[in-house]
């Protein structure tokens, strides 16, 4: 794992976990709600984005095709098999969660005062642990492990992380504690599938 990415992560995942101690989820969702406008609502709809297959996609094909281009066949196959595992348990671990805990409430389920955003499917139940929050935390940890270093970017691919846990509050999809959960997840099963790769012990 890149160690400069692991850095800036922890220090994100520490704050939203530091607010979750002190003020609790639905004091943090109140909060964030109390800043909507126009302008947020656009952004952040759009930064969401991020964990969906329109950005997921195009970084997997580049981590997969591009950047091991010029490589050798073994590394190749490291670098695909880094991915599958990763990747695989980054979107299939949070599901168990939404299987075990498919009763738990999102956040339009508990107030009945908050305003549904256009242009967004609203959802009601499996609200724990965020997909959306873990995948991204995969795929952007794979990012700053795998392609060129200087590409590798390891704040901007944490603040993206950071950025779609956000969103995912604001957009009332989840809770602080959602996306917190989320985020781990993802950064294990990055972890993992980099370990597996044999990239673990090299980064």
């Amino acid at each position: 794992m890149n160690k400069k990415f692991t850095y800036y992560f922890l220090i994100f995942w520490s704050f939203l976990s530091l607010i979750y101690g002190i003020n609790g989820s639905q004091n943090f969702h109140l909060s964030l709600q109390s800043l909507r406008s126009e302008i947020l609502d656009f952004f952040f709809l759009y930064a969401t984005r991020i964990g969906e297959e329109y950005v997921l996609i195009p970084a997997i094909l580049l981590m997969a095709i591009f950047f091991p281009w010029k490589q050798g066949k073994s590394h190749k196959i490291r670098v695909l098999y880094s991915l599958l595992i990763g990747l695989s348990l980054g979107g299939f671990l949070p599901q168990i969660g939404k299987f075990f805990l498919s009763d738990a409430l999102r956040p339009m389920s508990v107030f009945e005062n908050l305003e549904p955003i256009e242009g967004l499917v609203v959802s009601y139940r499996k609200s724990f642990p965020s997909g959306h929050t873990s995948i991204t935390v995969a795929w952007v940890s794979l990012w700053s492990s795998l392609v060129f270093p200087k590409l590798r970017v390891p704040l901007f691919m944490a603040l993206l992380a950071l950025i779609v846990a956000i969103s995912r509050i604001y957009l009332n999809m989840h809770w602080l504690h959602d996306v917190i959960v989320g985020g781990f997840l993802g950064f294990l099963s990055a972890y993992i599938g980099l370990w597996a790769g044999g990239f673990n012990k090299t980064l």
